[in-house]
């Protein structure tokens, strides 16, 4: 089931988005002001998480090399923690039913099914290396102390085109489903 899921991983958030384009609520200025921040902070933690890594869009786990330098100084998951940040920033412009929706099927889908079983690769193919960074990075939420350290420290190793490349894809799509969103939102007023 794991592998399954991870394989279709963006399909179930399309589904999501899907039910709030759907179901919406109504727009409100505050949960719109408040889901801005998400919203930018997410696709920024995913596109300087994709410039520090090896490829990552495949339909199974793999890792050529065990990347513990940028994001993944602060988190284990930074691109799994930019797409809760856009979910919940999505789902705040929704309304706070949809809040709470994307965090329990985001802690079902992540943290029970897809972390574990990739944790459990990491572990196989890196071993002992795999089991420090473990121990000493927090997998989606950083340490508050870990939050002040020097962007300069966190940007060893990043590539702006390898970013570009494997983010211009999901910028489109979360631009426009981020408009999509708004457009329904406002609509259904």
């Amino acid at each position: 089931m794991s592998s399954l899921v991870f394989k279709y991983r963006g399909l179930l958030w399309g589904i999501f988005a899907l039910a709030i384009l759907f179901f919406p609520v109504g727009a409100s200025p505050l949960r719109l002001a408040a889901s801005v921040p998400l919203l930018a902070g997410g696709q920024s933690l995913r596109f300087w998480a994709a410039g520090v890594i090896p490829k990552y869009r495949t339909l199974v786990v793999d890792a050529p090399v065990l990347v513990t330098h940028g994001p993944y100084a602060l988190i284990r998951n930074p691109l799994y923690a930019g797409n809760a940040l856009l979910g919940c920033g999505w789902s705040l412009m929704a309304g706070r039913a949809w809040l709470l929706a994307f965090i329990a099927a985001f802690f079902v889908i992540y943290s029970v099914i897809i972390i574990p079983w990739e944790e459990g690769f990491l572990l196989r193919k890196f071993g002992d290396s795999y089991t420090t960074y473990k121990r000493t990075t927090p997998s989606l939420i950083p340490h508050v102390t870990e939050i002040g350290r020097s962007v300069r420290e966190r940007r060893d190793g990043f590539d702006w085109n390898r970013s570009w490349i494997m983010e211009r894809h999901s910028l489109r799509m979360n631009a426009a489903l981020t408009l999509l969103v708004l457009a329904r939102l406002f609509w259904a007023r």
